[in-house]
């Protein structure tokens, strides 16, 4: 079985690959490991984690030579009363190595149906952050649903356009002394260009660690996947790009967001102690 972010935030119709093997035996899909989940539930109101149901088989729906379609079911593991239900289809593809003068096989899995159906709402802070560009970030949504890899990323590439100098901004609110001042002086270079890609190849050096989780650093993933062009790209490879946009934005917008309210508390409650005294 594909790993548990397949089934947690693939789209319908995204593939997955297996890893390729140089002499793949027939296999037998209902002795693929069913992962545990951690997805939203409406009964809990919470993320919680979902195990297949003990009498969840890949209860095979048709028979032909290449295409197998699958029915999974996995129940709440809080609450045991919420169900939701995959619909898989599995394809075993080979592609013919001329150097090695042999084939490499793969097997191929995608979603043709979900339940309940992938979500396109967008989160009600990140909605509200954006503005006026929540529009876009719908229809990005949307676009990555169907796996219109090309329409979702561009969506999500101009909504990096257009709130890219607000963005850099907050990050600067972030900082703290001599890190703030090489922050600034590279973001007033920012203003000399036009292009988001330029903009933030100017400072994606200069961010501070809580921006950075385990050494990452969201910003240098941003500028990667802006600076692959969407024009000769097939769905599937802008699909990757989109993703990755969308996941950097939300990450940022959440952790300014958390950052500045965790700051203002702090604030809050000093001023509150010393008051006191």
């Amino acid at each position: 079985m594909p790993n548990k972010e397949f089934l947690e935030k693939y789209s319908l119709y995204r593939k997955y690959n297996f890893e390729p093997k140089k002499h793949w035996n027939k296999i037998d899909i209902e002795k693929l490991s069913r992962p545990a989940i951690n997805i939203y539930c409406p009964v809990c109101k919470s993320n919680q984690t979902y195990n297949a149901t003990e009498d969840s088989k890949y209860e095979q729906a048709s028979d032909t030579i290449d295409d197998k379609i699958y029915r999974l079911q996995y129940v709440c593991n809080s609450c045991y009363k919420h169900i939701r239900e995959f619909i898989l289809k599995f394809h075993e593809l080979s592609k013919w190595e001329e150097k090695e003068k042999e084939h490499t096989y793969f097997l191929q899995v995608e979603k043709i149906g979900q339940y309940p159906p992938w979500s396109i709402e967008a989160d009600k802070v990140l909605e509200r952050l954006l503005g006026e560009h929540a529009d876009y970030y719908k229809k990005g949504l949307v676009c990555e649903s169907q796996n219109y890899g090309i329409g979702a990323d561009a969506y999500f590439r101009r909504i990096t356009e257009n709130i890219i100098d607000n963005l850099l901004n907050s990050i600067a609110d972030l900082m703290e002394s001599e890190e703030k001042e090489k922050y600034k002086k590279a973001l007033e270079e920012t203003k000399k260009t036009k292009r988001t890609e330029d903009k933030i190849d100017l400072v994606k050096d200069l961010l501070p660690l809580s921006l950075k989780p385990n050494g990452m650093n969201p910003l240098k993933t941003l500028h990667s996947a802006l600076s692959v062009g969407i024009h000769s790209k097939t769905d599937e490879e802008c699909m990757d790009q989109a993703e990755i946009i969308k996941n950097v934005l939300v990450f940022l917008v959440n952790q300014i967001l958390k950052t500045e309210e965790d700051k203002k508390k702090f604030t809050d409650s000093m001023k509150k102690l010393l008051g006191k005294k």
